[in-house]
């Protein structure tokens, strides 16, 4: 719910990651550029970081991490369990998944969604607008609804989100579904932002959202005991990856974290921007670790929620691959046959997540997967565990198809 008492404690400034130009004032695009703002937060010291209050949760714990609200609206994001996956080995580390799945609205998108309802309260916002695969979507109508500001959904028809639309409908959001993809409703949220209105899409386009994420470094820190060797995300865009990966650079300045883990950003191969640019500037990468080739039949990936083309901000890509590269990470890209397979192979667990969640399992079940995503530095701990982040429920999700159906081939 939304209260009127502080959220985080960093002040606002902001910096465009293509030109560098600062800027102190609230905006999407650089003045300069064009280019895409991110947040620049002041460093932090140890004595920052001590938890908040007692029944504080989630990102709100640690609010110098957070970039400074009057409001603070929550519903109990965060703090989402890590738990044991046994029936998997990553070359003898154990292997853990954190459930983002069971954030309020059944995903990782909250975290960030808490924030920007948090600073669209502060600018007086009549409503916030976001363009979706269809998590984000759900997590804006409910965070609009319990900060009481309207909300416009857009997501594009590619993305088979039904179901998701189903309940951002119940939640009092105005949907509208655009014919294509995500960047064509991408672009129109674009159009409909201002005028009262926050774009809280969560790609890069607002600085406030992937500080959001900052938080998870620090609570799988307190829930392993130790740090991690690494971290695999499914990614579109990336943001959550980004925010990790800030997250535990503030660890490791304030002496709570080793080393920073190694982050691996997993795409489906039918839809994978930024595996594409990462062989790029990382030729090599192709000989030992490109997927096997995906099925030729159209229609996308069933790992619909990152499936982002990134068309028309293809630079939000860069952010990601230079989070990757800062912490001797990778990108990886998985076909659909192994999606599938890891979807079913969680389920058959007892963890239900949607495909795209499930592309992190895939990824570390994949040829080579382990010799990068569990690389850590000499004299590290060699047990270091492996987490996959879990980002979505399976309820919201379409159907997997019947086993055996044409075009679920890798």
């Amino acid at each position: 719910m939304s209260e009127t008492h502080g959220g985080g404690t960093r002040d606002h400034r902001f910096r465009c990651f293509l030109c560098g130009h600062a800027a102190d004032e609230f905006g999407y695009d650089c003045a300069r550029c064009g280019g895409p703002l991110l947040l620049e937060p002041d460093a932090v010291s140890a004595s920052d970081l001590e938890p908040a209050a007692r029944g504080t949760r989630g990102p709100w714990r640690f609010p110098a991490l957070l970039p400074r609200t009057r409001h603070r609206v929550s519903l109990g994001e965060g703090d989402t369990p890590l738990v044991p996956l046994t029936f998997v080995g990553a070359g003898g580390r154990p292997v853990f998944a954190k459930l983002e799945s069971l954030n309020p609205s059944l995903s990782f998108k909250d975290r960030a969604m808490a924030i920007g309802a948090s600073a669209a309260a502060d600018l007086g916002a009549r409503g916030l607008v976001v363009a979706s695969t269809g998590n984000a979507a759900v997590s804006a109508a409910t965070y609009a609804a319990a900060a009481g500001l309207a909300c416009r959904v857009l997501v594009g028809s590619e993305s088979r989100a039904a179901k998701k639309l189903d309940a951002c409908r119940a939640l009092g959001a105005e949907v509208h579904e655009i014919e294509g993809d995500y960047s064509a409703a991408y672009a129109r949220a674009g159009a409909l932002e201002g005028d009262g209105w926050m774009n809280v899409s969560t790609t890069y386009r607002n600085p406030f959202l992937a500080e959001g994420y900052r938080s998870i470094a620090f609570e799988l820190l307190e829930q392993l005991g130790r740090t991690p060797s690494a971290v695999i995300v499914p990614i579109g865009a990336g943001p959550l990856l980004r925010g990790i990966e800030r997250g535990f650079a503030d660890a490791v300045a304030v002496g709570r974290a080793t080393h920073q883990p190694a982050l691996v950003g997993v795409q489906a191969a039918r839809v994978s921007p930024i595996h594409a640019a990462w062989l790029r500037r990382h030729p090599a990468d192709g000989v030992d670790r490109a997927p096997r080739a995906p099925a030729s039949e159209p229609g996308g990936t069933i790992a619909t929620a990152i499936a982002d083309r990134l068309t028309g901000y293809e630079s939000h890509g860069d952010i990601t691959i230079e989070a990757v590269e800062r912490t001797g990470g990778t990108v990886v890209a998985i076909g659909e046959a192994d999606i599938v397979e890891a979807t079913r192979q969680l389920a058959a667990a007892g963890i239900w997540v949607e495909a795209s969640a499930a592309t992190a399992l895939a990824a570390l079940r994949a040829d080579r997967a382990y010799s990068d995503a569990t690389r850590v530095e000499s004299g590290d701990d060699q047990n270091a565990p492996v987490v996959l982040m879990l980002t979505g429920h399976g309820a919201k999700a379409p159907a997997l198809p019947p086993v055996g159906t044409p075009g679920t081939t890798s």
